[in-house]
């Protein structure tokens, strides 16, 4: 009773805190759901294989936002994983300059957290974004930090100061927080962007972290060019490309990691594209016959294509490369998505 007490207590929360702030404005609420099928299989070795058919839910999201005159408030729970994303703040000074505080998606791996989580490409990120995140101890793309957000005609920069890693929430010493006694230095962890949005659909990017042996020490380098049509339609193509280096400096000689991918989807009717993904992952650039990657090939319909995210049905298939004889074991994937999105 406890337990499931614990479990739907934070989603009370969330709904009696919103549907009780009318003095700081009318609350929106979003909800997406995506629930998913997988069929995997691998052999072992000549003699032995593994398969299996599994069902369950990707993501189950609430979100809210508030807005009343320069503020604005953003919160994002997942049921799925009974895990709270974002809780923001923001102030905005002007038409270009805004800052943010919180927990939120900060400067990094476009591949990773700061697309739409009802726009995923396929049923899954891409590594080059999923690794990035891991190596610099955000797993959910997050943070928690202060981020300064300015526009210059069509280049906006990002500065955006934080706790390093994602799940550390600072609370003042002698109050409930395991890290209050934690020595992490007056300079706070820091990461810059540059990015713009051309008229044509182009949009692009550079991401820099700088490393900081008290909170991550690990520098990121991460760019992206993407290009997605302002009226994509039956005949268009969009793509993607992204790459991501992380430095991890935490042994007595520096690890460094690369990875790349490359996209492109066909509108083939108004309902329906399909698309093919090719990326790899070299954990160490210093050895040999240890690069990894996937190819993957996948389809994506929408019954109402004025609507696209709304009602949308994935189907993915994927297979693992890798330059090490039989590591890993070259697993075939399947993956079936449906999504429903409510706004």
């Amino acid at each position: 009773m406890i337990k499931i007490i614990k479990h739907f207590l934070i989603p009370i929360l969330f709904l009696g805190i919103f549907t009780n702030m009318r003095l700081l404005g009318q609350p929106e609420f979003q909800f997406t759901l995506q629930s998913w099928a997988t069929y995997t299989t691998y052999e072992h070795s000549a003699d032995s294989t593994t398969t299996q058919l599994g069902f369950g839910i990707r993501r189950a999201r609430l979100r809210g936002k508030m807005v009343k005159g320069k503020v604005a408030g953003f919160v994002q729970y997942d049921a799925a994983a009974n895990v709270l994303h974002d809780a923001q703040i923001d102030y905005t000074f002007s038409e270009n300059l805004k800052i943010r505080m919180g927990r939120f998606i900060g400067p990094g791996s476009q591949a990773g957290g700061r697309t739409s989580h009802t726009a995923i490409d396929f049923a899954e990120r891409s590594i080059v974004g999923r690794l990035w995140a891991s190596a610099v101890g955000r797993s959910d793309y997050r943070s928690y930090g202060l981020s300064v957000i300015h526009k210059i005609g069509v280049i906006q920069y990002e500065i955006m100061a934080s706790n390093g890693d994602g799940f550390i929430n600072f609370k003042p010493y002698n109050t409930k927080s395991g890290n209050s006694k934690v020595n992490t230095g007056n300079l706070p962890q820091l990461d810059f962007l540059i990015s713009s949005k051309f008229s044509n659909g182009l949009s692009g990017g550079v991401h820099f972290g700088l490393p900081n042996e008290d909170r991550c020490d690990v520098s990121a380098l991460t760019g992206f060019l993407y290009f997605h049509p302002n009226n994509y339609k039956k005949g268009n193509i969009r793509g993607k490309f992204d790459f991501s280096q992380v430095a991890d400096n935490t042994g007595e000689s520096t690890v460094t990691s690369f990875g790349y991918g490359i996209m492109g989807f066909y509108k083939l009717t108004d309902k329906l594209e399909i698309g093919s993904r090719y990326e790899i992952w070299d954990p160490d650039k210093n050895s040999n016959n240890d690069v990894f990657g996937n190819i993957t090939v996948g389809a994506n319909y929408s019954p109402d294509p004025e609507h696209w995210n709304d009602m949308l049905f994935k189907l993915a298939a994927t297979f693992k490369t890798s330059e090490a004889e039989n590591q890993p074991f070259d697993p075939f994937i399947v993956h079936f998505v449906w999504q429903v999105y409510m706004h």
